[in-house]
């Protein structure tokens, strides 16, 4: 696992049953409304399968970056996406069971 205190150079998913951030307030009020409807959908929540991949950032490969910035990886990698394979193709494929097997 990599040192740096960004993405840049993370090749694994943070390990273990913890959330790595807090649980976000909006996700409090999203699941105290939907506890109280008579006739709740279902809610296919992401936020820590999302959370835990610290891998998936396109780090210094977007794009937009200038030559200065591609010298400096640590300082200029985006953090802030998550964009590459492999998560979203996950969050498809729970949205297809979901739909199709009513998890």
């Amino acid at each position: 696992m990599a040192t740096t205190t960004n993405c840049y150079g993370e090749t694994e998913p943070i390990s273990g049953m913890t959330y790595p951030g807090a649980y976000p307030d909006q996700m409090r009020v999203v699941d105290a409304v939907i506890r109280d409807m008579h006739h709740p959908p279902y809610l296919l929540d992401i936020t820590m399968l999302s959370e835990l991949r610290k891998d998936a950032h396109p780090s210094i490969y977007s794009g937009d970056l200038s030559p200065q910035q591609r010298a400096d990886p640590v300082g200029s990698a985006d953090c802030s996406h998550w964009c590459l394979p492999g998560l979203p193709d996950t969050w498809n494929q729970l949205f297809y069971a979901a739909l199709f097997f009513q998890l």
